[in-house]
């Protein structure tokens, strides 16, 4: 009876703090959770499950082809962009080590996100 009574001070509490009841946060938070689960499924039945994982992993792809670490001490950071399709995801790589577009297969630029030798001004002295 302790724990129930205290979890009801504690509910009240956020309510005065935040200004709204908790009920009305609890319905807008079921109503943004139903909008995604229909808008899915909607999804889903147009286009299918297989092409709703292949955007998926396309997505991925395009999230994390800006995320390429340097290899080593004073490497390069940057982003593989096709000078057709933009940035478009990670490239393939053919035979010769040439980067490929993974849309249209041509070859990528790699764009430095700082020249090489600079420093940020936070950390330089003076």
């Amino acid at each position: 009876m302790g724990m129930f009574k205290e979890a009801c001070e504690s509910l009240s509490v956020i309510e005065s703090y935040l200004g709204v009841k908790l009920q009305s946060l609890a319905i807008f938070a079921l109503s943004v959770v139903g909008v995604a689960v229909l808008s899915t499924a909607v999804y889903w039945s147009v286009f299918g499950l297989k092409h709703w994982k292949n955007e998926l992993n396309v997505a991925g792809t395009l999230m994390t082809a800006a995320a390429t670490s340097p290899l080593a001490a004073g490497g390069q950071s940057g982003q593989y962009v096709c000078p057709v399709h933009g940035a478009v995801g990670l490239p393939r790589f053919n035979a010769a080590g040439a980067p490929l577009c993974p849309v249209g297969g041509e070859v990528m630029q790699f764009r430095c996100v700082t020249p090489p030798g600079a420093t940020a001004a936070a950390f330089t002295g003076g």
